[in-house]
């Protein structure tokens, strides 16, 4: 169980800085969103991420795209949590 929690944390932690990383200007914004759900979103834009970095290695563009509007997705979802729940 504390394997998972940990894992689930180390998704969030990588999620939200790449968010940061896409939207630098939104930074502080991202940086300080604590609420849940904003944090359930982080890991789930991490696992995006990394499902795209998969599929591109394998060379499956519809794969690609598919999680690329997942990721485009998350992170407007992300962003919008992140000023409401300021």
């Amino acid at each position: 169980m504390a394997a998972e929690v940990i894992q689930m944390r180390n998704l969030q932690h990588r999620g939200r800085c790449r968010l940061m990383l896409r939207m630098p200007d939104r930074r502080a914004d991202l940086s300080n969103a604590v609420h849940p759900d904003f944090m359930e979103l982080c890991a789930a834009y991490e696992l995006a991420c990394e499902a795209i970095l998969t599929f591109s290695a394998r060379e499956e563009p519809d794969r690609v795209r598919e999680f690329r509007d997942l990721a485009d997705c998350l992170e407007t979802e992300a962003l919008a949590l992140a000023i409401q729940r300021r």
